[in-house]
């Protein structure tokens, strides 16, 4: 079970290492020289390896630390319905106001934080609810996943329909008058004094988007300065009656993401330890962020490098992958960069891979990018070493993800050897000592 997924993401600093090799295999090799004891190093680079792709999906993820709000739906081709909502609990700054206070009006303030996915162009619609339940964190571990569920009542508070605009600074939307009195005059006439006052009163509220919405998902910031509920009021009685504001932040939330894949390939992960071969989902592998997808990568061909005879060393082993050139866009853009982790035979996560300088990342390569020739680079050196030398075998393989992975919902679909038309590939360069 993954109970803990983001940690492995913070604090993290990605660095691009992109190695060139040649291409073909080389069984001629050629001398690269002689050590004192006068033997010949033959060094040969080989491609014939096989590049496994599988797609699991984690049973769970973090997403109480994301720091965005995400909200939205849109029906993928490949990922099928995507669904976004937040959960938020919220607390005021103190529980003071003035005894002749009235309140004029109360609006929430979703401030942009620039993130977006698919067609903005489209129209979107949010329905602000409250809470019925308390929000309660999974085996009690102060943690909320995107697959944490809140009961709220079945009638919204409002319902807004509006454009997306992530360049502009926030969407405002205005709340029933009788909900903030409500709320106002308890705090004013000291019936709500704390965070327990107010929780028995207001235990949070929910944005959902439209059931039919088919648009985009929308980042909003969880920063108390952008995003808050704010009651404008007067003060009848002075002798100017100047407009005051009163604000209420986010004091906890969490998102819930989740995809319908109804008819897809896809349907058939029925847990975290299903994996889906890339030769039954039409040559092709699935990665989606927030949801729990992932492209699971083995090589299980590579201890055939010991046919080659005689003691030899790696040298260096770059994997190239192909993501599919249909599954991205403008709209629904690639990661500049990966991230490169293990995981074990149950799909667990196990470590992130690093060498001696960072963090090992997948860095795109689009260098034929004029002729829809794009591929991910990643250098596997180390993990092709711990393959070689294990002992008992494992079957840990590799996964590459976004160190955003649990704060947006790209998608990204690999091609495998075959669909690639063997772009996808492990090219492994290896001295051997005659």
């Amino acid at each position: 079970m993954l109970k803990s997924f983001l940690k492995l993401f913070m604090g993290i600093t990605a660095l691009s290492l992109v190695i060139a090799c040649s291409t073909d295999a080389d069984e001629d090799g050629a001398v690269a020289g002689e050590d004192f004891t006068g033997t010949n190093i033959r060094v040969i680079s080989i491609d014939t390896f096989d590049v496994q792709l599988s797609t699991m999906k984690f049973d769970s993820i973090v997403t109480s630390t994301s720091e965005r709000l995400l909200i939205g739906k849109y029906q993928d081709n490949d990922m099928g319905t995507v669904n976004a909502s937040t959960y938020l609990q919220i607390t005021p700054s103190s529980y003071s106001l003035d005894n002749d206070a009235i309140l004029d009006s109360i609006g929430l303030v979703l401030g942009y934080d620039t993130y977006y996915y698919n067609d903005t162009t489209q129209v979107s619609n949010i329905n602000v609810y409250k809470l019925s339940d308390r929000m309660t964190s999974d085996d009690d571990d102060d943690y909320y996943y995107n697959t944490t569920e809140t009961a709220y009542e079945a009638t919204p508070l409002v319902s807004k329909s509006y454009y997306p605009t992530p360049n502009k600074d926030s969407l405002y939307v205005t709340l029933p008058y009788d909900f903030g009195e409500d709320l106002f005059n308890e705090i004013r006439d000291n019936n709500i004094t704390d965070s327990e006052s107010l929780y028995q009163k207001l235990k949070g509220i929910t944005i959902q988007p439209g059931d039919s919405d088919n648009s985009s998902v929308i980042g909003f910031s969880t920063t108390s300065d952008v995003t808050y509920i704010r009651f404008y009021y007067t003060i009848p009685d002075e002798l100017e009656t100047d407009e005051y504001t009163y604000d209420m932040t986010i004091n906890s939330y969490y998102n819930y993401i989740d995809s319908d894949v109804s008819g897809l390939p896809l349907e058939a992960i029925t847990d975290q330890e299903y994996n889906l071969v890339s030769t039954e989902s039409n040559n092709i592998s699935y990665n989606q962020a927030g949801v729990g997808y992932v492209t699971r990568i083995e090589f299980p061909s590579i201890k055939d490098i010991y046919n080659i005879g005689n003691e030899g060393t790696v040298l260096d082993a770059v994997l190239y992958i192909e993501p599919n050139s249909s599954s991205h866009s403008d709209i629904q853009p690639l990661n500049d960069a990966l991230l490169l982790y293990t995981i074990d035979q149950n799909n667990d996560l196990a470590s992130q891979i690093s060498n001696s300088v960072d963090v090992v990342t997948a860095a795109i390569n689009n260098d034929n990018s004029e002729f829809n020739e794009i591929v991910y680079t990643v250098p596997v050196i180390d993990f092709i070493d711990y393959k070689l030398s294990e002992s008992p075998e494992t079957e840990d393989a590799l996964i590459l993800i976004p160190s955003d992975y649990n704060s947006t919902v790209n998608k990204m679909i690999f091609n495998d050897s075959q669909k690639s038309d063997f772009k996808t590939k492990l090219i492994v360069t290896y001295a051997v000592y005659e």
